[in-house]
């Protein structure tokens, strides 16, 4: 796949919403020249995204993301923090949200990806439709609220850029209700399949879940959102959780390897298809009734922590919609971690799929 420009993709929007709009009509739109319409026009058709005379969209198989999307602004010093003191380092401003960086992540890996979310009407909110544009991801779906603020996270990280402490402004997800959600029924259902983070109410997760035929890829996100799954395990697919995440749901404390099976089987036990349960430099542990795998990583130098998470889940669905074996599919969901890890940013620009593959010989 190649990436589509700005452009491109406003040209898009539009010949999905209208397939007989006239190129000068587009043009008149954007504000442009027909002839620069036609060159676009003619490098979509050349690329295969669209068919024929009459603006046939080429249909192929997509992935749907429901979940935040947010401004991400992280701090960090290179020296050990002093609290109640300011601290010298670097603040990096980008676009987040586990949702929008699983998204990222996933149309980084060549999949065409479609988003559903809500942001506000302000610059934050544009910063962010600018960036998912820029990315190819399909942003149709998210919704503009006139009455909130764009989500932000706030994270400070220590000398070893593992996180210290965050703060997030992320109320506006509670606008995303049942109601919405309802309106991308049809959209939802004929995706490869769903990928849900716990920002969403609880109100909206039980109507999803029971409302909407799907195989859900759950990210648990936090201890405290992971509560909203308790009595709706039954109908994820599959969970990703931290060892904290996956203590909170199974009771079972873990300290060791062992502590995490038993945690895994208790997950298991509440009717979740398949978990992988992510322990830092522990590895990660894989259970489903049958099997149960544990893989970990060299050690490597980590520049930031905060997007690690996001990119496993990237890496694992891809994997999975692609057929990878089991023990292939942790691989590429580590080396897909690793990658994030590298990088300054949450959402690495190096993640790609030769760059992951490049980093499962540090997996085993």
């Amino acid at each position: 796949m190649i990436y589509l420009t700005p452009r491109e993709n406003e040209i898009m929007q539009l010949i999905k919403k209208n397939p007989a709009i006239s190129q000068q009509k587009i043009a008149d739109l954007l504000n442009i020249k027909r002839s620069s319409v036609a060159a676009h026009i003619k490098n979509l058709s050349s690329q295969g995204y669209i068919l024929g005379r009459q603006y046939v969209l080429r249909d192929e198989p997509y992935v749907v993301v429901i979940g935040g999307a947010n401004v991400d602004i992280v701090g960090y010093s290179d020296f050990k923090l002093i609290k109640n003191d300011s601290n010298p380092g670097r603040i990096i401003q980008s676009t987040g949200g586990v949702g929008r960086n699983i998204a990222e992540n996933i149309s980084r890996l060549n999949v065409r990806t479609s988003i559903i979310s809500v942001i506000g009407d302000d610059d934050k909110g544009r910063f962010i439709l600018n960036e998912l544009n820029s990315l190819g991801i399909e942003s149709d779906s998210i919704f503009v609220m006139h009455d909130c603020n764009t989500s932000v996270y706030l994270a400070i990280l220590d000398e070893n850029r593992d996180m210290d402490i965050a703060i997030n402004d992320m109320e506006i997800i509670n606008k995303l209700t049942p109601e919405l959600i309802e309106k991308k029924q049809r959209m939802i259902e004929n995706a490869i399949c769903c990928i849900v983070d716990t920002n969403l109410t609880r109100e909206t997760l039980e109507f999803l879940f029971k409302n909407i035929n799907q195989k859900y890829f759950v990210d648990c996100v936090s201890v405290n959102k992971a509560e909203k799954l308790e009595g709706l395990l039954n109908n994820v697919y599959f969970l990703k959780a931290n060892k904290y995440e996956a203590e909170f749901l199974s009771k079972v404390k873990i300290d060791s390897l062992e502590d995490a099976k038993k945690s895994a089987k208790k997950i298991i036990e509440q009717g979740v298809n398949s978990v992988v349960i992510t322990m830092g430099d522990e590895g990660s542990l894989y259970a489903d009734e049958k099997d149960m795998l544990h893989v970990s990583s060299n050690t490597m130098d980590i520049v930031n922590a905060s997007g690690a998470g996001d990119a496993f889940m990237a890496g694992y669905v891809y994997s999975y919609i692609k057929d990878y074996k089991l023990t292939e599919r942790m691989k590429f969901a580590t080396a897909s971690s690793r990658i994030a890890l590298m990088s300054e940013k949450t959402n690495s620009e190096k993640f790609t799929v030769k760059n992951i593959e490049g980093e499962v010989k540090n997996v085993k």
